[in-house]
């Protein structure tokens, strides 16, 4: 096959689709899942990945933006879909445009929504966030109950969902995420006693899945988990996860580099022999993190081959001594297996000294994005 692209991601859509049924069995099945697809489904392609979820038959898809929940729309996806950023008053109009969920922090914006409901004669669900501890967007824990009564009291507003977020569920057995689960309970128990519906409450993500079954209430959160990413220290049920993504590029150039030869920006690798080299063109435009210039490691014919030199805007330089049969247009592995040899995001994250979140959604939409599995339909671009 001719190829255009030289880097490219193979996304496994029933590898994704098994991860959530784990995360469905691990929850104990009674809780619904809202598969979290933010950032591009955390680089690995919304809508795709959108539809992947759908066969699980999710409660609702939770995205980040407004733009992310109009995508979904425009490509066709009628579920129900959590707009989880509090958005800008200007993007209101869009929740009842496209029927999207809200994500409400303040009183100010129930009331615009509802207003701006009433006006279209409708009635716009949506979810208050509670902040328990994340310190970010959410109603102040001390005046959630008042908040939450109000909200439901508006004629055109469905309270429809009661959620926190957790900032160290991926600690076992950490006071503060125990500390926070008990209060959002507390606060759930005076919303039954004070008698005003909403249909439910939702706080564990992916590490309080694992870590904190108490936090399991009526949905679940899933995210990095589902992409194939374990969210905490691995247990017997890390086995069960399946990888999602495979990234690869393609040598595009063979070299034999003299001692001495400085390689990269900076000259920050000199050989100290004769050296072989292998051009591939990927860089940090595309998501390859310039933390990992002569750190990260990437694969050709199985063999671990290191970077050498900065990571260039648009290509790396590796050594491949170790793998000296190495020709133009080999694969070499950035993310995945090959042969006994892999790289995972975490050794990336790792390396590059931050975490596997920001090495999945940073693969650019120069890497094309490549599908298989049920419901492929092989290159569906990024």
């Amino acid at each position: 096959m001719i190829r255009r692209h030289p880097s490219r991601a193979i996304i496994d859509l029933d590898a994704y689709v098994s991860n959530l049924e784990l995360v469905r069995r691990l929850a104990g099945g009674d809780a619904a899942l809202i598969p979290v697809l933010k950032a591009n489904a955390y680089g690995h392609g919304l809508v795709p990945l959108a539809r992947a979820a759908l066969r699980v038959q999710p409660a609702m898809l939770a995205v980040a933006t407004v733009e992310e929940g109009i995508a979904l729309r425009t490509a066709g996806i009628t579920a129900p879909i959590l707009i989880m950023v509090h958005p800008h008053k200007d993007a209101v109009p869009f929740f009842l445009e496209y029927q999207l969920t809200l994500t409400c922090s303040d009183l100010n914006m129930a009331q615009e929504l509802g207003a701006r409901a009433h006006a279209a004669n409708c009635v716009a669900p949506i979810h208050c966030k509670i902040d328990t501890g994340m310190g970010r967007q959410g109603f102040n824990y001390d005046e959630a109950l008042a908040a939450l009564q109000y909200v439901s009291r508006m004629t055109h507003l469905d309270l429809q969902g009661i959620f926190t977020h957790f900032p160290c569920a991926d600690i076992p057995d950490d006071k503060f995420t125990h500390d926070q689960i008990k209060a959002f309970r507390q606060l759930l128990k005076q919303v039954d006693k004070a008698g005003f519906p909403y249909e439910m409450a939702h706080a564990a993500n992916s590490a309080a899945v694992v870590n904190y079954q108490e936090s399991i209430l009526d949905a679940v959160r899933p995210g990095l988990m589902t992409y194939g990413v374990w969210p905490t220290a691995p247990d017997k049920s890390a086995a069960l996860m399946k990888r999602v993504l495979r990234w690869e590029t393609t040598v595009v150039q063979i070299r034999e580099l003299p001692a001495g030869a400085s390689i990269g920006y900076g000259r920050t690798y000199k050989t100290t022999k004769p050296v072989k080299t292998a051009v591939l063109p990927v860089g940090y435009a595309d998501g390859y993190k310039y933390q990992l210039g002569n750190k990260a490691d990437v694969l050709i014919r199985g063999k671990r081959c290191p970077v050498r030199g900065s990571v260039c805007m648009d290509q790396i330089v590796v050594d491949v001594s170790e793998a000296p049969d190495a020709a133009c247009g080999d694969t070499a592995t950035l993310i995945g297996a090959d042969g006994d040899a892999c790289i995972t995001p975490e050794e990336l994250a790792r390396l590059a000294d931050t975490i596997p979140y920001d090495i999945l959604t940073a693969i650019g939409t120069r890497v094309h994005r490549e599908y298989t599995g049920a419901g492929a339909s092989g290159d569906m671009g990024a």
